[in-house]
């Protein structure tokens, strides 16, 4: 059977809503160089491990879940000549054994879920790097607080999500123990970006795909979530990627 994001994003070179010019910005934040070892959790489709390595000529172990994922990670690292930089792991990222202090940065863009919320997520980061190392996470928050009369986060936002606003996110993370020292914020063409490449790539598969079993399934789940988008997520909601510095 489709999996709903092995198909909405399959035309996605970076599964968030960011862009390459600010990955290369957080390459340089973190003072990436052909000498940084990098662990990369929740890696997707590689693209950010691919900007990273090609740019900076770092080491960068990639942690993903999907073997659908991880198979398209290792495919564009060769294609783009930096498969000896690229370590893909197929692992749950609870699962993968790391080493205290292994890395001088790690990273998670928009996979927070994989360690079942922000804060063990920059604790398990953190483990992972070696004093006064970095790490980053890319995290969505609430642009407007308290959330305006009409919107409801309990249906009109993903399950499982207890987004703040910037203030509270920043306290949050720094209650794991490190301190934010640079904040990457997307644009609105950063979301509009993502966001809209889903509806697209949808489109597209059920055009080519009518008698799929799926496809009235995620007919309505695309309906939903561009409804969801245009009418409050737009407006509502941020997302940057948080660089901290660790004790």
């Amino acid at each position: 059977m489709a999996w709903w994001y092995a198909v909405v994003e399959s035309h996605h070179e970076l599964q968030n809503p960011t862009s390459a010019e600010k990955i290369r910005l957080l390459g340089s934040q973190l003072g990436l160089n052909d000498t940084s070892r990098v662990l990369d959790i929740g890696s997707g489709r590689g693209g950010p491990a691919l900007l990273l390595a090609r740019e900076f000529g770092c080491r960068i172990t990639s942690v993903e879940l999907s073997s659908e994922f991880a198979a398209i990670a290792r495919e564009r690292a060769q294609e783009a000549g930096v498969a000896h930089l690229i370590d893909v792991v197929e692992s749950a990222a609870k699962d993968f054994p790391v080493d205290e202090g292994a890395y001088d940065v790690a990273v998670c863009l928009g996979a927070s879920f994989a360690f079942d919320g922000l804060v063990p997520t920059v604790r398990a980061l953190v483990r992972a790097v070696s004093r006064r190392g970095l790490v980053a996470v890319g995290e969505p928050f609430w642009r407007e607080w308290p959330l305006p009369d009409g919107f409801d986060p309990a249906t009109a936002a993903v399950k499982g999500e207890d987004f703040l606003p910037l203030p509270l996110t920043v306290e949050r993370f720094e209650s794991a123990g490190v301190e934010v020292v640079s904040l990457i914020a997307s644009s609105q063409d950063d979301w509009d970006r993502y966001e809209s490449l889903h509806w697209l790539t949808l489109d597209e598969w059920l055009a080519a795909n009518p008698d799929d079993p799926q496809a009235e399934e995620f007919r309505a789940r695309g309906r939903r979530s561009r409804d969801l988008y245009v009418r409050w997520r737009r407006d509502l909601l941020e997302w940057a990627i948080f660089v901290c510095r660790v004790p």
